[in-house]
């Protein structure tokens, strides 16, 4: 009407490539579905050329169902993947997971909390399964599952959630870890080397541990979470005097890589805390069902700063991390001073840690609100994707009984 496409019918891109069926309303898309030369499709409502109400994207394996803003996903929607079942529910912003939210991983584990620009950041809690069911991560830059971001520039997606390797077909390596667990996986290799002018090997102090008889050795803790610990370490934690190894910085001393094994299958572990950039990053929790725990600092998923360790049984590791490793000062140079000032830094951090865990769960309870509506408009989105389907079968009938010969790619 008037040079505009107004009403019901078809209208396809060069070479009949790309579509738009459904109803028009002078020269504007109202509802119907568009599908791209690709295959990807959405079904749902239009404004003024753009996407816009609530509407069904299928983009490669991955489906969005929910709210549209002039072109972009959101306020309120769920996008997920339709091989694996890995999920997000809650608020967008310019097309990007933004505002609160529930990540739900390929192998059942979620996150929820805050996020910005399609990462988690802020606030949140990140829950596991149990370690037996628990997603092998292979890369060393990925302790636990990223977010389901959108698409790249160039249309790959991240491989969040890849189908889970057999742990069983898989060599022993420091690189795999399971999703959702961060706390005494192994450090990076070269952080378990000993440097130059250590005053012990590796071996020699992982021989000492297995001759250890004592009953308070780590080695025999019941939860067989077992730690290569430096000889003051040792002495300190097999001591009646005490239950707490208090470890100085010593920038020249050397380090030890903790390490783990044998976790029961059961077994599972939630991180309540601070994120930055979708990695653990400021002040947070961890805690295992087992009672291993770490409160304190934390940077790109891994234990760096101060902080305190508390085993099943009861003893602590304290003091300052780097890097997951846990840096050992000269007995000589742990005076009483030092000692007083490590102390005071170790509590503030696990004052933090605290604090940011009770946030996080504060977080997390907002996000849950943010879910269910997001579900609700995903639901919604179904009955708009069949309004859909409805004005894009009467644009076809409309389209063969006007022009018999016209192409209709879809």
């Amino acid at each position: 009407e008037g040079g505009k496409a107004h009403g019901h019918g078809i209208c396809t891109g060069p070479k009949g490539q790309g579509e738009y069926s459904g109803s028009w309303n002078y020269g504007f898309e109202v509802v119907g579905i568009y599908t791209w030369p690709s295959g990807n499709t959405y079904e749902g409502y239009w404004s003024q050329g753009k996407r816009h109400g609530l509407g069904i994207e299928t983009k490669g394996r991955w489906v969005y169902r929910g709210e549209w803003t002039h072109g972009f996903k959101g306020r309120y929607g769920a996008r997920q993947s339709m091989s694996s079942g890995a999920k997000y529910e809650g608020t967008w912003n310019n097309g990007l997971q933004d505002g609160y939210g529930t990540e739900t991983y390929a192998d059942g584990g979620t996150y929820q909390g805050q996020f910005t620009n399609g990462m988690r950041h802020g606030y949140g809690v990140r829950q596991s399964v149990p370690y037996g069911m628990a997603s092998v991560v292979r890369s060393p830059l990925r302790t636990s599952l990223s977010s389901l971001r959108s698409e790249h520039s160039n249309g790959t997606l991240p491989q969040q959630d890849s189908p889970a390797a057999n742990p069983e077909s898989l060599p022993l390596s420091p690189t795999i870890t399971r999703g959702g667990f961060a706390l005494s996986l192994y450090a990076d290799a070269e952080a378990g080397k000993p440097k130059k002018g250590g005053l012990f090997r590796r071996g020699s102090l992982l021989g000492k541990l297995k001759k250890s008889e004592s009953k308070s050795s780590l080695a025999s803790q019941k939860s067989r979470v077992s730690f290569l610990k430096s000889e003051s370490g040792i002495s300190s934690a097999a001591s009646d005097a005490t239950s707490t190894v208090s470890l100085g910085e010593g920038a020249e001393g050397e380090e030890y890589t903790p390490f783990e094994s044998d976790i029961d299958a059961t077994t599972t572990e939630t991180y309540m805390g601070e994120w930055k950039n979708d990695k653990r990053a400021g002040f947070g929790v961890s805690e295992r069902s087992s009672g291993l725990k770490y409160e304190g600092e934390w940077l790109d998923n891994l234990r760096h700063g101060y902080g305190c360790t508390t085993l099943p049984d009861g003893k602590k590791e304290e003091g300052k991390y780097r890097h997951n490793v846990l840096v050992k000062g000269m007995k000589k140079r742990v005076i009483p001073l030092k000692s007083a000032k490590i102390r005071q830094k170790v509590d503030r951090s696990v004052e933090g840690a605290q604090r940011a865990a009770a946030i996080a769960r504060q977080k997390s309870e907002i996000a849950a609100s943010r879910t269910a509506h997001a579900r609700v408009k995903a639901e919604g989105s179904e009955q708009a994707a069949q309004a859909a389907n409805n004005e894009s079968g009467i644009a076809r009938m409309m389209a063969r009984e006007l022009s018999p010969d016209f192409y209709q790619p879809g």
